[in-house]
């Protein structure tokens, strides 16, 4: 018996060493799912009001879509232009950056291989009146407040509308000053559009065509294995736009009535519709602090 013993463990031993290398080449049925996704990282910045709802969130929702059924995973992260800028300065850079036009220390992580951004929504200016007859001709810098918004160029447009010696003030603030009787006019945006409603308060609005800068974008700044994800992302929301309408904005395909219609087929005279440099961003303030409106001019050709 422990002969026999001897043999058969020997045949054991032999089966081990000759089966578990050829195991080792068919796969065992499980994979890691951690290894497969891949995750992909996009910063929203809010640089100027929306009309309603969430820009981050609609990102996120359009990220779904794009990549349903797929092994490809979108966080989406609200953060200010300074954060964004930090972020950069210290070596963090996503994937993907969602950002308002003007929008400086970017310009340097953007990929430019295929494209360096896209529009895919914007906003417009409006001189608004709770007259809802009102035809905008007395407008003057002695009874119109200016929404200054966050980090687009409200003092720009007031100069262009000859508004620059009026009062200026923080978003819900201009608002409020209007409801309460203080001016006859607001220059905002369609965010101001959008509170009348919600308040059911009439009012009429003139769209202004001579400049505009609420403009979102989108860049690119990852290279690699993520890329090609990250164009489609960005190609399938500038083709996808019918959902913009929801956020108040506008986009190409996406109607409105009223002001709101006017100003989703306005074009504008002067624009800045891209990211720039900090530099180009303090000639821009400076042409306006000094109410200079031809330099300001020259500035956006």
């Amino acid at each position: 018996m422990p002969g026999k013993k001897r043999v058969i463990l020997l045949i054991i031993m032999v089966a081990v060493l000759v089966i578990a290398p050829i195991l080792a080449f068919f796969p065992s049925g499980k994979s890691n799912d951690a290894d497969e996704m891949m995750t992909i990282e996009v910063w929203q910045v809010d640089s100027f009001e929306g009309g309603k709802g969430s820009r981050a969130q609609y990102l996120a929702d359009m990220a779904k879509e794009c990549f349903s059924g797929e092994r490809v995973y979108v966080t989406v992260t609200s953060l200010s232009a300074e954060a964004v800028r930090s972020n950069i300065e210290a070596g963090n850079i996503p994937d993907i950056i969602s950002y308002g036009a003007g929008m400086y220390g970017i310009e340097n992580v953007i990929n430019s291989n295929g494209f360096t951004y896209k529009c895919w929504c914007r906003g417009a200016y409006f001189l608004i009146s709770l007259n809802e007859t009102d035809d905008f001709s007395d407008a003057s810098s002695d009874n119109t407040v200016v929404n200054l918004g966050k980090d687009n160029f409200a003092e720009a447009c007031a100069l262009f509308e000859g508004l620059e010696n009026a009062d200026f003030a923080a978003p819900t603030s201009a608002y409020v000053s209007l409801i309460g009787g203080k001016y006859k006019y607001l220059l905002g945006t369609q965010r101001d559009l959008f509170r009348l409603e919600t308040r059911e308060q009439s009012y009429s609005a003139k769209v202004i065509t001579a400049f505009n800068d609420l403009y979102q974008n989108i860049s690119i700044t990852c290279s690699g294995e993520k890329y090609n994800n990250c164009v489609r992302f960005v190609n399938y929301l500038s083709d996808t736009t019918e959902g913009v309408a929801a956020l108040g904005l506008f986009s190409k395909g996406v109607s409105y009535t009223g002001a709101m219609g006017e100003a989703a087929r306005a074009s504008f005279d002067y624009k800045l519709s891209s990211y720039a440099d900090e530099e180009y961003i303090k000639e821009l303030k400076e042409a306006v602090k000094n109410k200079d409106l031809n330099y300001l001019k020259n500035l956006l050709k």
